[in-house]
C-alpha cells in the first residue's frame, strides 16, 4: 500500500462524504497516555490481550472513513465471519473505485485494533462526535455497534479484537470475538486506503 492518496484521490473521497486522517504508527498504550493527558475519557473495556493487542501500533497511512452513519460500514457485513466479511469488503472497494472512478484505492478490515481505536480518537478530537456512538447503533437499528479487526486477543489467534460501544462518557469499548463468528452487532467499517500503482 502507498501511505498517502493523491490529490485527486483526496477530492473525490471528501466529495463523496469521506475524511480523511494520517495515522502514525500510534499504540493502544500510546492513546491511553494522550487521552489521559487530555483529560478525556479512555476505554471503558479492554479485553485482556496483552501486548498483542496493546502495543501493536496502528499503520504509517493515510485512511478514509465515511462518518455518516449510514455510511460508515460497509453494507450487509455483520452476522459474518473475518473472511465473509472480508468478501463483503472487497465487494464494496470494487463499487466504490467503479462509482468514483479511483482504480488505486481499496477497503480494507485492519490487522491491528489501534487503527480503528486511533481513527475514533482523531475524529472525537476534530469534531467532538464519537464513532460507534449512539447514532451508529441506532441507523443499523441496534442498541450498540462494533467494528471487526484481525488483531489477535488470543495466542493461537481464533479470537480477533473488535472495537466500538463508544460513549462519551467512558470511552470506547475493545472486546475479543471469534474469527469464525459473526454477530448482528458486529460489523466492518468502510475503510478506504491507497494501493500500489500497477
Amino acid at each position: 500500500m502507498r501511505e498517502s492518496f493523491t490529490q485527486e484521490e483526496k477530492e473525490a473521497l471528501i466529495n463523496d462524504g469521506a475524511v480523511i486522517f494520517e495515522l502514525q504508527e500510534e499504540t493502544i498504550s500510546s492513546q491511553i497516555e494522550a487521552q489521559k493527558a487530555k483529560s478525556k475519557p479512555l476505554f471503558g473495556y479492554m479485553v485482556d490481550a496483552g501486548e498483542m493487542l496493546t502495543a501493536k501500533p496502528s499503520r504509517r497511512i493515510q485512511v478514509a472513513v465515511y462518518p455518516d452513519p449510514d455510511k460508515f460500514f460497509v453494507p450487509n457485513s455483520f452476522d459474518k465471519s473475518v473472511t465473509k466479511q472480508e468478501e463483503r469488503v472487497a465487494q464494496d472497494a470494487q463499487d466504490l473505485r467503479q462509482r468514483l472512478n479511483l482504480s488505486q484505492v481499496t477497503e480494507i478490515i485492519p490487522g491491528e485494533a489501534a487503527t480503528l481505536t486511533e481513527i475514533v480518537f482523531k475524529h472525537w478530537d476534530a469534531t467532538d462526535e464519537l464513532l460507534f456512538g449512539k447514532k451508529y447503533a441506532t441507523a443499523q437499528g441496534l442498541d450498540l455497534v462494533y467494528g471487526r479487526t484481525k488483531n489477535p486477543t488470543n495466542s493461537s489467534g481464533s479470537d480477533v479484537a473488535l472495537v466500538g460501544d463508544a460513549d462519551p462518557a467512558r470511552g470506547l469499548d475493545v472486546d475479543g470475538w471469534a474469527r469464525d463468528g459473526g454477530n448482528h452487532a458486529l460489523w466492518a467499517v468502510r475503510l478506504v486506503v491507497p494501493i500500489e500503482n500497477r
